[in-house]
C-alpha cells in the first residue's frame, strides 16, 4: 500500500528507459503520432532529447524535451510528456486557418506557428488516470520553460487530436482520400513528418470556401477528439485559446498562449527547500530544481514556512536538492483535494 511518503519523479528520459517507453506507449490505443510504437522510433527521439537537455544543439535549432514520470519507490515509468521548440523549423507544419464566418468562412493553408514552441506527448499509464496525475504531468512542462524561458519561443501552442478514428475523419475523407487513395490512419502515418515533397503535391493552393462542405465536415472543424476534451479543458485552464487553426488533415484545433502568461508559471514561486517530517501535514506540490541542464522535480506533499518550504526526507532525496537552495514550486489550492489518495495508496 501507498502512505504519505510516496514521491512522484520527473526527469528526462534517459536512453536506458528505451524499452519502458516502449511498454508505456503501447497502452495506447492510438492516435500517438509523436510517440509512435517502435523502438527504434523511440530511440531516436530519446537520442534527440538528452541531446536538447545537454545543450549540444545551436539555440535557432528545433529542440525536444522529454520528461518522464516515474513512481519514485519502485522506479517504474509511468506517463511522459514533452516540450519542443522551433518547429516546423526541419519539416513542414502546415495547418488550415480559418478565416470569415458563415457563407464567407475559407480556409487556407498556412504555416503560421513556424518557429513556435508546442507542449504534446503527453501520455500517462491507464492505471494511474483515476489519481488525477494527469494534471501534474502537463504541469512539469510548464515548469520546465519557466527554469529557462528564453529556450522557447513566445508563442506556445498545443495539437488536439480531431473528430477521426479507424472509420476517418470528415475534413480528410472530404479533402484528401480522392487524392491520396488511403485511408486516414494510412495517410496519417505516412505523412506524419509532413514531408515537403509530399505535402507540396496535396496541399490545396489559395482559399477553400467551407459554404458548400458538408455539415459533418463544417461541424468537425475546430472540434477535438471526444477523448481529448479533458486535455483541452486543462490548457484552457492555463490560458490556452483557440488559434483558429486547425490540422491539416482532421480538423483538430491548435490552441495558443502566450508563453509568459501560462498560469503555472505565473502562479508559481520559488524559496529555499529543507527537509521535515511536518512536511506530510501539507499540500500536494508541484516541486522543480535547475534550468534545463539539470532539470528535475518530484510531486510530493509539502508545507510553505518562515523558513521555506519543507518537503518529506524522501521527497528532497528523490529531487536531489541541497537544503536551503532555492526551488520552483507550483502548489494546489487548499481545497484541491482530489489527489489526496494517490498519495496514501498503492497499485499492487
Amino acid at each position: 500500500m501507498r502512505d504519505m511518503h510516496d514521491t512522484y519523479l520527473f526527469r528526462p528520459v534517459a536512453a536506458a528507459d528505451a524499452p519502458a517507453l516502449l511498454s508505456l506507449v503501447q497502452q495506447s490505443s492510438g492516435g500517438l503520432s509523436s510517440l509512435q510504437p517502435r523502438l527504434a522510433f523511440l530511440e531516436d527521439y530519446i537520442a534527440s532529447s538528452e541531446a536538447s537537455f545537454a545543450g549540444k544543439k545551436d539555440i535557432e535549432a528545433p529542440h525536444k524535451y522529454l520528461l518522464g514520470m516515474f513512481e519514485a519507490r519502485s522506479d517504474r515509468l509511468i506517463g511522459c510528456a514533452a516540450v519542443k521548440t522551433q518547429i516546423g523549423k526541419d519539416s513542414p507544419f502546415i495547418n488550415f486557418d480559418i478565416n470569415g464566418d458563415g457563407l464567407e468562412q475559407k480556409l487556407k493553408a498556412s504555416s503560421r506557428f513556424r518557429g513556435a514552441t508546442e507542449v504534446g506527448s503527453l501520455f500517462l499509464h491507464p492505471d494511474y488516470r483515476k489519481d488525477g496525475l494527469g494534471r501534474y504531468l502537463a504541469k512539469v512542462r510548464y515548469l520546465l520553460i519557466a527554469s529557462e524561458p528564453w529556450r522557447f519561443g513566445e508563442s506556445v501552442i498545443a495539437e488536439l487530436r480531431g473528430i477521426c478514428g479507424a472509420q476517418g475523419s470528415p475534413l480528410y475523407d472530404y479533402l484528401f482520400e480522392y487524392k491520396l487513395e488511403k485511408s486516414f490512419l494510412q495517410a496519417d502515418a505516412e505523412y506524419y513528418d509532413r514531408n515537403p515533397d509530399a505535402l507540396g503535391d496535396i496541399v490545396p493552393l489559395g482559399e477553400i470556401s467551407t459554404a458548400d462542405f458538408p455539415l459533418s465536415v463544417k461541424a468537425s472543424l475546430g472540434q477535438p477528439h471526444p477523448s481529448g476534451l479533458g486535455a483541452m479543458r486543462l490548457l484552457q485552464s492555463e490560458g490556452f485559446i483557440f488559434s483558429g487553426t486547425v490540422d491539416l488533415f482532421d480538423g483538430g484545433p491548435i490552441m495558443t498562449v502566450h508563453r509568459d502568461t501560462i498560469r503555472t508559471i505565473m502562479n508559481s514561486h520559488t524559496a529555499g527547500i529543507s527537509a521535515s517530517p511536518s512536511g506530510a501535514g501539507g499540500d500536494v506540490t508541484l516541486i522543480a530544481k535547475g534550468k534545463v541542464a539539470d532539470f528535475r522535480a518530484v510531486l510530493s506533499l509539502a508545507k510553505l514556512s518562515a523558513n521555506g518550504l519543507l518537503v518529506l526526507p524522501e521527497a528532497m532525496r528523490v529531487l536531489d536538492a541541497e537544503p536551503n537552495k532555492a526551488v520552483r514550486y507550483w502548489q494546489a489550492p487548499p481545497n484541491a483535494t482530489r489527489l489526496q489518495p494517490t498519495l496514501v495508496k498503492a497499485h499492487h
